[in-house]
């Protein structure tokens, strides 16, 4: 899992994700997440580079909070692979 960040206008954060997302990577996607939170209020994800993602995924992108209780920025826009 390779995970780099684009920050856009002080308030927008772009996360494209590289390799698979399951249980053993959503350690240091929840850590990318819960540092941009306090500084973003919208988070874009981008899964067009990631071939396989399992529940662990979609629980990330979906809960309404993070392990801390802290409530997430809102998600507008995630990339899906399309070459299936």
């Amino acid at each position: 899992m390779n995970v780099t960040t684009t920050l856009d206008g002080g308030t927008t954060a772009r996360i494209p994700a590289h390799g698979e997302i399951d249980f053993d990577t959503l350690p240091l996607l929840r850590a990318v997440v819960t540092a941009l939170l306090p500084q973003m209020s919208d988070l874009q994800g981008d899964l067009s580079d990631t071939p396989f993602m399992d529940i662990a995924g979609l629980h990330l992108l979906f809960s309404p909070t993070l392990c801390t209780g802290t409530p997430r920025g809102r998600t507008t826009d995630i990339q899906w692979q399309t070459d299936c």
